[in-house]
C-alpha cells in the first residue's frame, strides 16, 4: 500500500515601496482578494501565505477587512503566515543588524495583524547565500524555501529515492538541513515544474504528476511562488477565476485527499524529519541567475545606477549604526533614530535594485522612492552627526566636504554637503557629478539611467515578440514577450557612457543633433574620459562658496574643472577651463531626471542660448540653467526600452542637455550655474 503525498504550498504577495496606488488596487482586485475567496471556499486546503510589509501597510489603510479574513484562516490553522524582511529586502545584501531589525519588525506585524507568530521565512527572490542560516536562526526562523536548481550540485549526496527526473524537470522531495557556523535551518526545495505548471497548465496534469510521486513511505513536494501569477499576470485572471482553474485545483486536492494532503510547513515539521544535510552555494531561481549572470550581486556591476543606490543605502546604515552606539539616551534622539531606521528599511526594498521580467530598476518611480527614503534618513541623521564613519571631513561656512569611497570601488570620491543638498563628485570617473540630492524635495536630480543592451532586445529585432501559442492553459509570463507600441525597435539606442553630469568633451567638429541623440558621435572626440586629480577649497568669505577643483592633463594641454556650492542657496556652479591647443569644439553634458512635458516628445537644438529651464510641477521642483558664454544647446529625452509584465515599453529616464562652444583661442572658460527654485 502506498503512503500519502503532501503538497506544501507557499504563496508570496508583494508590491514595491513607491509603486502606484492603482497597481495596488488592481493586484488586490485581480489576485489577492479572489485567491483568498477561493481558499475560504475550500476549508480543507492548507498552505502558507506571505504578505510583504509594504503590502500590509497598504491593506491596513485601504483593506483592513482583508486582514481580518486572513486572521480568521490563521486562527483555525488553515493558513500559516511566513515572515521576511519587512520591506522585502534581499537579506544577504543588507547588514546583519538590518536583517535582524527587518525580520523582527515583520514578526511583530504578523502578531499584530494575525494573532500568530512565524517560524518560517519567505526568502526575497529566493536569493541564497551560505551565511544565511546564522542570520535566520538568530532571528528565530526555523525554515525557508529555495528553488530546486540550487540543490543540483548536491545530487550525488541526496537520497536517490527522493529525486524525480524526466526530460524537462528535476525535483527533490522532502526537506534538508543546512548550517553555518553552528546555526542550522531547514530548507524546502521548491519545484520549478510546479512553478511553471501552476496555474498555467490544466489541473489534471499537476494531479497526475503528484500521483507519480507515491512511494512506500510518505513524501512531500513544495510549491513556492508569487501570488500575482494567480490573476494579475497577463491573461491569468480569466483563466484562474473566470474559467475556474483555482477552484478546480483546490477541489481536486480535496477529492484526492485519500492519498494527497496539504498542510502548513510548520505542521509538516512536527511529524516529518529532514532527509539529511546539504550545503548550497550562492544562488536563486534559474531565471534570476540568467538575468544576473549567475549571482545577484552582478546587478551592481552591470548597472552603476543600482550600485549608487545600494552603496548609499549601506552608508546610511553605517551612519545609523554609528549613531546608535553613541546614543545619548535622550528621548528625542531615540525618536530620530527610530524614524531614520524605518526610512532606511523602506529604502532597502529590493525591487528598484535589479531588472528581470518586471521593470524593476527601469521604473523611475521605484528608484525615486528609494532615494526619497534614503534622503529622509540621511537628513535625520545629519541633524545628529553629519560625518559617516570611515570618512574624512572638513566643514567651512556651512558646507561640509567629505572624502570617502562612495561607490565601493576602492577609490575616493568627494561630497559637498549643506543643510539642503548633497553633491557627489567622482574624480576617477572623469570628474563627473553622480549625485545631486535635495533634502527638501527628497530627490536625486541625477537619478537617470543609461541606455544599455538587454537580451530581449535581440528578440525584438528578430520580430519574435509575438506571444507563443499554447495548446492548453495560458502562457507563463516567462514565455511572453509582447510590445506596447509599433516600431519599438527603432528606439533601441545604446550609450557609451553613464548618464551623469558635468561630462566634458573636446571634439574635432560639431556633431549633429541626431548624432548626439543616437549616441554615434564618439569618433569626433579627441580623447576619452580619464581620471582627475582633485583638491577642496574652503568657502570664500566673499561668496560663501565651497569648491572642489579637478585637474587633468590631456594631449597638448590641461583641463581644470571647478564645482562650487553655497550654504545659502540651492545652487550648483560648474566651471570648466580648457587650456589646450587646437580644439575646434568643446562641450559639457548634464542629465537630469525631472519630467517636463515640454521636452518629452522631440529632441531640439537652440543657438546662442544663455538660459534654460526645466520643471516638474507635481514634484514642486524647477531648475534654471545659466551658461556663460552663450552656447549651442542640444537637449533630448533619454528613453530606454525595457521589459515589464505587460510587454516591452519605452520609459522616460531623464533629459540630456549638452552645451557646445567653438573656442576662439587656446585658453577657454565656460561656466554653467544651476539653481533650484
Amino acid at each position: 500500500m502506498t503512503a500519502s503525498v503532501t503538497l506544501l504550498m507557499a504563496v508570496h504577495c508583494h508590491q514595491p515601496v513607491g509603486n502606484f496606488g492603482f497597481v495596488f488596487e488592481e493586484a488586490y482586485a485581480k489576485a489577492y482578494e479572489p485567491f483568498l475567496g477561493v481558499l475560504e471556499r475550500h476549508p480543507t486546503v492548507r498552505l502558507a501565505l506571505h504578505y510583504s510589509g509594504c503590502l500590509l501597510d497598504w491593506m491596513t489603510r485601504h483593506r483592513p477587512e482583508f486582514l481580518a479574513r486572513v486572521r480568521a484562516l490563521a486562527a483555525k490553522g488553515q493558513v500559516e503566515l511566513l515572515a521576511s524582511g519587512y520591506y522585502e529586502p534581499i537579506l544577504p545584501l543588507i547588514p546583519e543588524a538590518d536583517r535582524q531589525g527587518q525580520i523582527a519588525m515583520m514578526r511583530q506585524a504578523i502578531q499584530t495583524h494575525f494573532g500568530t507568530d512565524s517560524e518560517g521565512v519567505w526568502l526575497t527572490e529566493r536569493v541564497w547565500e551560505p551565511e544565511l542560516p546564522q542570520t535566520l536562526a538568530r532571528a528565530g526562523m526555523r525554515y525557508t524555501m529555495v528553488d530546486t536548481n540550487q540543490f543540483v550540485p548536491s545530487k550525488p549526496w541526496l537520497p536517490q529515492a527522493l529525486q524525480v527526473q524526466d526530460d524537462t524537470f528535476w525535483d527533490l522531495l522532502g526537506c534538508c538541513t543546512t548550517e553555518y557556523a553552528g546555526s542550522s535551518i531547514v530548507l524546502f526545495p521548491a519545484s520549478k515544474r510546479l512553478r511553471y505548471w501552476m496555474p498555467f497548465q490544466p489541473v489534471d496534469q499537476t494531479i497526475e504528476f503528484l500521483k507519480r510521486l507515491r512511494r512506500p513511505v510518505p513524501v512531500a513536494i513544495t510549491f513556492a511562488d508569487d501570488g500575482e501569477k494567480f490573476g494579475l499576470w497577463p491573461k491569468t485572471y480569466r483563466w484562474v477565476y473566470e474559467e475556474g482553474w483555482l477552484d478546480q485545483f483546490f477541489g481536486a486536492l480535496e477529492r484526492e485527499r485519500e492519498w494527497l494532503t496539504t498542510t502548513t510547513f510548520r505542521d509538516y515539521l512536527t511529524h516529518a524529519e529532514p532527509v539529511g544535510p546539504v550545503s548550497l552555494a550562492c544562488g536563486s531561481y534559474e531565471e534570476m541567475l540568467e538575468w544576473s549572470g549567475g549571482n545577484f550581486r552582478n546587478f551592481f556591476t552591470k548597472y552603476p545606477e543600482a550600485n549608487a543606490m545600494y552603496q548609499k543605502m549601506l552608508q546610511v546604515s553605517r551612519a545609523l549604526d554609528g549613531l546608535r552606539t553613541q546614543d545619548s539616551g535622550l528621548e528625542e534622539t531615540a525618536e530620530v533614530l527610530r524614524k531614520a531606521t524605518e526610512e532606511l528599511y523602506a529604502a532597502q526594498c529590493n525591487c528598484a535594485y535589479w531588472h528581470g521580467v518586471f521593470g524593476g530598476l527601469y521604473l523611475t518611480h521605484l528608484r525615486r522612492a528609494v532615494y526619497e527614503h534614503l534622503l529622509r534618513a540621511e537628513q535625520l541623521l545629519n541633524g545628529l552627526a553629519r560625518t559617516p564613519r570611515g570618512a574624512t571631513a572638513q566643514a567651512s561656512g556651512g558646507v561640509e566636504t567629505i572624502a570617502s569611497d562612495v561607490d565601493g570601488d576602492g577609490r575616493e570620491e568627494v561630497a559637498l554637503v549643506t543643510d539642503t543638498m548633497r553633491v557627489v563628485i567622482e574624480p576617477d570617473e572623469g570628474g563627473t557629478i553622480t549625485e545631486w540630492s535635495l533634502y527638501g524635495s527628497r530627490i536625486n536630480l541625477l537619478d537617470t539611467l543609461t541606455r544599455r543592451p538587454e537580451p530581449y532586445h535581440d528578440k525584438l529585432r528578430a520580430k519574435t515578440a509575438a506571444q507563443p501559442a499554447a495548446a492548453q492553459g495560458v502562457a507563463s509570463i516567462h514565455d511572453v514577450l509582447g510590445v506596447k507600441e509599433e516600431h519599438l525597435e527603432s528606439h533601441l539606442v545604446y550609450d557609451d557612457h553613464r548618464r551623469s553630469a558635468f561630462l566634458d568633451y573636446a571634439l574635432q567638429g560639431m556633431p549633429t543633433l541626431q548624432d548626439v541623440v543616437r549616441s554615434t558621435w564618439g569618433e569626433r572626440r579627441l580623447w576619452s574620459t580619464g581620471p582627475y586629480q582633485w583638491e577642496a577649497s574652503a568657502a570664500a568669505p566673499s561668496s560663501g562658496l565651497a569648491r572642489v577643483t579637478l585637474l587633468r592633463d590631456v594631449p597638448h594641454g590641461r583641463i581644470r574643472k571647478v564645482v562650487s556650492v553655497s550654504p545659502h542657496a540651492q545652487t550648483l556652479e560648474c566651471a570648466c577651463a580648457w587650456e589646450v591647443r587646437q580644439v575646434p569644439v568643446v562641450g559639457l553634458e548634464f542629465n537630469v531626471c525631472l519630467r517636463d512635458e515640454r521636452y518629452l516628445s522631440h529632441p531640439a537644438e537652440e543657438h546662442d542660448t544663455r538660459q534654460f529651464r526645466i520643471a516638474e510641477p507635481a514634484l514642486g521642483v524647477s531648475l534654471r540653467m545659466e551658461c556663460e558664454p552663450k552656447a549651442t544647446l542640444y537637449h533630448f529625452p533619454i528613453e530606454t526600452v525595457s521589459e515589464s509584465e505587460g510587454g516591452l515599453e519605452r520609459t522616460y529616464q531623464g533629459l540630456c542637455l549638452i552645451c557646445f562652444w567653438e573656442p576662439p583661442s587656446r585658453s577657454w572658460t565656460s561656466r554653467l550655474e544651476w539653481t533650484v527654485s
